[in-house]
């Protein structure tokens, strides 16, 4: 099972992921975890239940904490976590800010949620989404 880490600051994103991985979650194929914050995310990683994360799907525009520091902490300590960071904002800048952080992949809003699967089986290929 694929552990995901979702966030956020937006409702309305926390849904489309809990939509978009429904199937998988049945399967159990994936768990799926949301958080509202950078802070959030931070603390459920150094909680026992974060652990066992595979990936974050972090924003990066995001109050208090955006997802740019929120991926520098966890290069930190969690160097075997993948972290996607995604953005409304499809610019080169923020592309090579993510990847010279560590980031794996970046995507743009509204997310490719085929291209999301498709990149989670590179990474996992026993990650057979329907």
């Amino acid at each position: 099972m694929i552990n995901i880490l979702a966030v956020d600051d937006e409702d309305d994103v926390a849904a489309l992921y809990k939509v978009f991985f429904k199937k998988e979650q049945k399967k159990e194929l994936v768990k799926l975890h949301c958080v509202k914050s950078g802070k959030e995310c931070i603390d459920f990683l150094n909680s026992s239940e974060g652990e066992d994360v595979h990936i974050v799907l972090c924003d990066i525009n995001m109050p208090e904490m955006d997802g740019f520091e929120v991926l520098t902490r966890i290069r930190q300590t969690m160097e075997s976590v993948k972290v996607f960071m995604i953005s409304a904002y499809d610019n080169d800048e923020y592309l090579d800010k993510a990847i010279s952080l560590g980031s794996e992949r970046y995507f743009t809003k509204p997310v490719d949620f085929n291209l999301l699967k498709d990149t989670i089986q590179e990474f996992y290929p026993e990650y057979k989404a329907s």
